[in-house]
């Protein structure tokens, strides 16, 4: 599996800010504009559309399910209308991918500036501002409660071996325009390896516009999957912090004339 790490949440709000702000005074065209976001949201799974994961206080049936992965909450959602669709698909879009800390923080601002609560109405209003504090609750319960999934390391000799596999299989990754393999190029991040085996890689690529941006990722899940005595691969990139030549290896800065 690949995630990518979202943008800070306030680049966000400015963002869906700049989006409305084309649609300016026609109501009829920001409605529409809504209810497009929320038929892009991928739907909810049916098996998770159920009473203990629907939403109280909205007048549309509206599902929200979380998961918690490595200190941050990724929210997917659905709804039986179109506008409450888009409702909700905004507020995945700022929080889904985020930290803990930064969720409970956040004060959402980009409501007022696009004149949310006059489009939607009172009922509306009062439904987002449910979906919103089901967010927040959820999000509560893990600051008080211990973090979730913390890694348990495997036996030092075993993780080891299997780590020096699995290096020597991102060494054979290459971004095409560049003669040198993103391990030695420093585009690995971090590399962890729990009890299961399962395998966890943060890494981040040149450029964030890299045409092979979707290439690499993916190519790197497919050779760690490959190496013997892994049971399953996430591979997550992130842009934070942005990539710099001083992650290069020795042997990459020589081979690219740094040295």
């Amino acid at each position: 599996m690949t995630t990518i790490y979202p943008k800070p949440i306030n680049k966000i709000q400015d963002e869906i800010i700049a989006a409305f702000q084309v649609l300016a005074d026609d109501r009829e065209a920001t409605l529409h504009y809504l209810m497009e976001l929320g038929e892009k949201m991928p739907p909810l799974a049916d098996q998770y559309k159920t009473e203990h994961n629907r939403i109280r206080g909205c007048m549309s049936t509206v599902w929200l399910v979380h998961k918690a992965q490595n200190g941050r909450l990724f929210w997917e959602a659905d709804s039986n209308t179109a506008i409450t669709k888009g409702l909700i698909s905004l507020l995945v879009r700022v929080f889904s991918g985020q930290t803990i800390p930064d969720i409970l923080q956040t004060k959402l601002y980009f409501t007022d500036s696009i004149g949310m609560y006059q489009l939607i109405g009172s009922q509306r209003s009062s439904g987002f501002a449910s979906m919103l504090k089901k967010i927040k609750e959820i999000t509560q319960t893990y600051q008080t409660s211990a973090p979730p999934q913390t890694m348990t390391a495997s036996p030092p000799s075993q993780n080891s071996q299997l780590k020096d596999q699995i290096i020597q299989a991102l060494k054979q990754v290459h971004d095409p325009e560049i003669p040198v393999d993103i391990y030695e190029l420093g585009l690995i991040y971090e590399l962890n390896i729990d009890a299961d085996s399962d395998v966890y890689i943060l890494m981040t690529l040149t450029s964030p516009s890299c045409p092979a941006a979707e290439l690499i990722p993916s190519q790197v899940e497919s050779n760690v999957r490959a190496v013997e005595g892994v049971n399953d691969v996430q591979v997550t990139l992130t842009f934070d912090p942005p990539y710099s030549a001083d992650r290069m290896s020795e042997q990459a800065k020589l081979a690219l004339g740094f040295l």
